[in-house]
């Protein structure tokens, strides 16, 4: 779908709706509804006391119930709010940019705007709803009105840029639709959302959807309780998981707030490109293993922090220590066997890969490949940060998130330098991405190894985590096949048929690689299942 979008839009275009749109509609998303989101999974709907026959009779919320509609009703205003200040903001800083207001660079960009900020807070209406489909553990039906919103969404994108493309018989770069197409897409998905969430929560409740946006003042009957509307425990918890959202918000979005700021628009639809196909194995391969690992580690390692640092550890800590040494040593030895694959094949092959896809620019290629390298210092740095935050106490979580913020500042100022200063593009904003990812995971590993070391057991060595010689060697040799046959037919780069068959030879070099993997890699790979299937006695990787 991304690919009928940039064919159609432009690059330029997916670049500002990528950038600088996202980047709006997730501020006023995230730090909306982020922190009370957080809160309110610590009410539990079942304790409620106000779940007499009566209540039900006259078709009104329970006690928790309206506890957690009023709350969820907050994000709502807020992000009225802040969906103001920020539109000034975009729009006082457009004014300094003509190349965001336009008329024949960037088409109805202030109406576009406009649209992503209303959009945005249609979609705040939901969360009352959300909320006690959360609380009612209602997963399926959050599933299905997330499917029917997307599906409007990128059939408004498609429409609104076809009905351009055909009356103007233009290119891409030049649909006067292309910016309002992406504004659409948003408004249809907020609309869509709201309207199926409206149309499935009216069959779970046993009371009128309305009810659902009235706050009303929760009045306690019990002696020395106070009647509140949604309690000051409730109040103090938001706010602190507002304060949490504000840090993981800047922790998050640097890359955008840095593009936003000071990058080009073709620069930005370079950024977009490379990060919407580069992060695929990111959302498909390293976050799927970065949520098991939490789960995992927080199993097997979590209760050690409880230990007493006055007392000897006990042998169940110690138990508990070393299988998270040996799923650590596991995810360790996977990440460096896919980060081996990417660096070899998605660095050689990323300028075919995107002349495939119809970019041409040499900047896409540079790009490309440097996202290639970066991966695998996401997924090392995933399941460390998995790891220490699944063990880390309260005091050392706070002092994590400052040198994670500390970190993003540096990471920050030289994507400005590199951008602004050395202009290096999109691939510039990437190698600095690769540093705050080196600093974090540096960081992580003196973090591990302190925390083995407390309960007297060594830290996951890397050693231990490197692949076999022979897988190694392979990758390697795959690598110098590539080079040497596209520097002696460097004069057929940009056939179509050599680049066919450059991807025929590297998926020939690529089973060769799996195979060695499976001949040299066989302790490791039934370590890999005994972690799957959750026994984690005997884990052994050679």
């Amino acid at each position: 779908m991304n690919m009928l979008v940039i064919y159609i839009a432009g690059r330029k275009a997916f670049g500002v709706a990528s950038v600088r749109f996202e980047l709006l509609l997730s501020t006023i998303l995230f730090l909306s509804r982020e922190g009370m989101r957080n809160a309110l999974l610590r009410v539990n709907v079942s304790s409620s006391s106000n779940s007499s026959p009566r209540s039900r009779l006259n078709k009104r919320p329970l006690e928790q119930e309206q506890r957690i509609i009023n709350a969820a009703l907050i994000p709502i205003a807020a992000g009225m709010a802040m969906a103001g200040c920020l539109y000034w903001m975009y729009a006082s800083r457009s004014a300094q940019s003509p190349e965001s207001l336009s008329n024949k660079s960037a088409p109805y960009y202030r109406l576009s705007l406009i649209v992503y900020i209303v959009a945005a807070w249609v979609e705040l209406c939901v969360e009352p709803l959300f909320v006690l489909s959360r609380a009612h553990v209602l997963f399926k039906l959050q599933a299905k009105c997330e499917g029917i919103a997307v599906s409007c969404r990128c059939a408004a994108v498609v429409a609104t840029l076809l009905l351009g493309h055909y009356f103007t018989i233009a290119e891409a770069d030049n649909n006067p639709l292309r910016l309002l197409a992406f504004a659409a897409g948003q408004m249809a998905y907020a609309v869509a959302i709201v309207a199926a969430f409206v149309r499935y929560m009216a069959s779970e409740l046993d009371y009128p959807i309305w009810m659902c946006y009235m706050p009303r003042k929760i009045v306690r009957s019990d002696a020395g309780l106070e009647n509140s509307y949604i309690g000051r425990s409730l109040g103090s918890l938001a706010a602190t998981f507002v304060g949490q959202s504000l840090i993981k918000h800047f922790l998050t979005q640097g890359d955008s707030m840095v593009m936003a700021k000071f990058a080009t628009t073709d620069e930005m639809g370079i950024f977009a490109f490379v990060s919407n196909y580069g992060s695929i194995p990111a959302r498909v391969i390293f976050l799927p293993l970065e949520e098991a690992s939490r789960a995992v580690f927080s199993k097997t390692a979590a209760a050690v922090n409880s230990q007493d640092l006055s007392k000897r550890p006990a042998a169940d800590d110690k138990a508990n220590a070393r299988d998270a040494r040996q799923v650590l040593t596991v995810l360790g030895k996977l990440q460096l066997l896919l980060g081996a694959i990417l660096t070899v094949f998605g660095t050689l092959y990323s300028p075919i890969l995107a002349s495939l896809a119809r970019q041409t620019d040499a900047a896409v290629g540079q790009a490309l490949a440097a996202y290639c390298l970066y991966l695998p210092l996401m997924g090392l740095n995933g399941f460390l940060e998995a790891f220490v935050h699944s063990v880390a106490s309260r005091s050392q979580l706070v002092r994590i998130n400052t040198w994670m913020v500390g970190f993003t500042v540096v990471y920050m100022v030289l994507a400005v330098y590199v951008l602004h200063r050395l202009g290096l593009g999109s691939a510039g904003i990437i190698f600095a991405n690769m540093l705050n990812m080196g600093l974090r995971i540096i960081y992580c590993r003196v973090f591990i190894s302190a925390w083995f070391a407390r309960l007297g057991i060594a830290a996951p060595q890397l050693s231990a985590m490197l692949p076999h010689p022979a897988v190694i060697g392979t990758c390697l040799g795959s690598g110098a096949v590539i080079v040497a046959i596209s520097a002696a037919f460097s004069h057929l780069q940009n056939s179509t048929v050599f680049q066919l068959l450059m991807l025929a030879l590297g998926g020939a070099l690529g089973t060769a690689v799996l195979a060695s993997i499976w001949l040299y890699e066989q302790p490791f790979i039934r370590s890999v299942r005994r972690l799957r299937s959750g026994n984690l006695g005997s884990i052994k990787t050679s």
